[in-house]
């Protein structure tokens, strides 16, 4: 999203000073909540992967970083046509896929969809380093996931896919429920599953936009996890990029 940090969360109807009258950073922590793409396992790369095996087997002779870029424009399309209310969240994969072949002209098979979604499944491996850390601070806290994917049932798969389902004591998919990040409530709704107030809870995920401003609305501490320097960082009230930095502040939250 273009722009500043003002015209960044007003546009999504937060303020900056809006966040700084939120309430202090617990000094303990007694549940610590995740997202899931981007920051316990790589989406990207899982996208980029199942996109090659269809391409492959649609034979098309199309350069694969130009299919490539227009699947992602493709799919920034489809988040604004969901966003305005004009099509179903449910459709993502089709919309996108059928949309790329069709600007290359190339032809189009259900098998494809049906191929994409299997590898994508598949390709849900968590990063290094995530099972230790969510088996370090399991008995310790409430362990809870929140992930903005429109659709749950695929989610789910992938979540228990990954080998991470058992670590959550909850798990809140926003396609469920019907409310998406940032908006404060889908945090305060998993909250409230694991019966923890938000001053008592820190919020990890790799998304200034989303994940921080999300959570620190709902009166959350907010760790940005991204493994790349972001220029807005200083929202989050923790900034770490790898698992080791992590795992040593969660020993401060959780004693």
């Amino acid at each position: 999203m273009a722009g500043g940090k003002s015209s960044k969360f007003q546009a999504q109807g937060y303020s900056p000073d809006a966040l700084a009258k939120k309430e202090p950073v617990p000094s303990r922590a007694d549940a610590i909540l995740f997202d899931f793409d981007g920051t316990l396992v790589d989406y990207v790369e899982a996208d980029i992967q199942s996109l090659k095996i269809v391409y492959a087997r649609a034979g098309s002779t199309v350069p694969f970083d130009d299919f490539l870029e227009t699947s992602i424009n493709e799919i920034m399309h489809f988040h604004n046509l969901v966003a305005e209310h004009k099509i179903d969240p449910l459709q993502m994969h089709r919309f996108r896929l059928m949309n790329t072949f069709a600007r290359y002209h190339i032809v189009w098979n259900d098998a494809y969809l049906t191929d994409y979604r299997k590898k994508l499944v598949e390709l849900s491996i968590p990063f290094s380093g995530v099972k230790p850390l969510l088996s370090r601070i399991k008995n310790k806290v409430k362990v809870g996931l929140i992930t903005n994917a429109y659709n749950g049932a695929e989610q789910r798969e992938r979540i228990r896919y990954s080998g991470l389902e058992s670590f959550f004591d909850v798990i809140t998919i926003a396609g469920e429920i019907g409310v998406y990040k940032p908006d404060p409530s889908l945090f305060l709704y998993a909250l409230n599953c694991v019966d923890i107030a938000p001053g008592k809870a820190l919020y990890i995920g790799d998304s200034v936009a989303y994940d921080v401003v999300g959570a620190k609305t709902a009166g959350m501490g907010t760790v940005l996890f991204s493994r790349q320097p972001q220029s807005n960082n200083d929202i989050a009230d923790y900034t770490v990029q790898n698992m080791e930095k992590l795992k040593g502040l969660l020993d401060q939250l959780i004693g």
